[in-house]
């Protein structure tokens, strides 16, 4: 039995007509957060403007581990789309030969040094110091994981759930206000593999942006922005058409080698945005841990089915006002009397 609305006896049609409506609704609302907010006066948001831009800004905390503390089973308002899989989880890398070890510890041995290279002082030699260490940990070393994969050894990207896509995930529209500056864009994206979901990939996304600013521990204007683009894109694709929730993960790298990570979903009346304290890269021990804790966010495995969330009550009461109305009027049309058919009514068609 069905547990979408049973007291309102919703056939399949309806249910289909209040999703759809439900998704236009959610459409419009991060169309309109991303208008307010590319207006917004400042590159960072204040968190006294959060709601008035639409924004329901939550910390999104962490275990020692990188993991999500355990939250509430029973909180609806607050549902997990990715889980992490932890530092821990990832395995160590193969190191087959003298030049694998030496390519691992330019990166592992290299975070205190650069802190005193000349080429790594600007903002944007800093933000990019951090993506391309991420970028190879993620890409080029191969990986002890316990089972069997072949003769090759996999990397961390061979055993992610995501393909890249870059940047089909954001439309075209959109190109003049996220790419116009040099100092943020994003830099990659990814979404399910195909051959992982043979019946319909999920609209799960994961992003990394580039911010050639000051570190902040509010949102930025950047932030925002790129993810109400994402979100409206992929909700305007034909990948999508059956969901009215786009989950985004965005992993942000600012100046001063810090980064976060974030979790986004959008309703009808709110962007939900959970975020973590920033993740510092300064120092070999703590940035090869924090390295790690990124690394597990990029293999989280996709959970929660964002393909019919809850509808609006109001879109629900509406439709269901509407269904009335129409039974209502065929019963007194099939009980007028034929003689009078050619009488004029004042009863409203249509």
């Amino acid at each position: 039995m069905s547990t979408s609305s049973p007291t309102l006896g919703f056939g399949a049609g309806e249910r289909a007509a209040a999703n759809l409506q439900a998704r236009s609704q959610v459409i419009a609302n991060i169309e309109n957060i991303y208008r307010n907010v590319e207006l917004y006066h400042s590159a960072n948001i204040h968190p006294t403007s959060y709601v008035f831009l639409g924004i329901d800004c939550q910390p999104l905390e962490l275990d020692e581990d990188g993991k999500h503390l355990e939250t509430p089973a029973s909180d609806p308002s607050s549902p997990i789309f990715f889980e992490p899989q932890g530092a821990a989880w990832v395995p160590d890398v193969c190191e087959t030969d003298p030049k694998v070890t030496a390519d691992l510890r330019e990166i592992t041995d290299g975070w205190e040094n650069a802190k005193n290279d000349p080429l790594v002082r600007s903002l944007h030699s800093q933000v990019w110091f951090v993506f391309l260490g991420l970028e190879r940990m993620f890409f080029q070393f191969r990986r002890e994981f316990d089972q069997g994969h072949g003769e090759s050894p996999p990397n961390l990207r061979d055993c992610q759930n995501g393909s890249t896509i870059v940047p089909s995930v954001i439309a075209d529209r959109f190109y003049p206000s996220i790419w116009g500056s040099m100092l943020c864009s994003p830099a990659a994206a990814f979404v399910p593999k195909e051959l992982l979901y043979p019946e319909g990939r999920p609209p799960h996304t994961l992003i990394l942006t580039l911010i050639e600013q000051e570190p902040s521990e509010t949102l930025t204007r950047a932030e925002v922005m790129i993810l109400a683009a994402t979100m409206i894109t992929r909700l305007e694709g034909e990948d999508c058409l059956e969901y009215n929730t786009i989950p985004v993960m965005a992993i942000t790298i600012f100046g001063q080698m810090k980064a976060r990570v974030i979790e986004a979903h959008c309703t009808a009346q709110v962007l939900v945005i959970k975020k973590t304290d920033l993740l510092d890269f300064s120092t070999n021990k703590v940035a090869n841990k924090n390295m790690d804790i990124l690394l597990g966010f990029m293999c989280a495995d996709l959970v929660e089915n964002a393909r019919e969330p809850t509808v609006p009550t109001e879109t629900l009461k509406e439709l269901t006002k509407s269904r009335q109305s129409e039974d209502g009027e065929g019963r007194n049309l099939a009980d007028d009397d034929p003689e009078d058919e050619n009488e004029p009514s004042s009863r409203p068609r249509g």
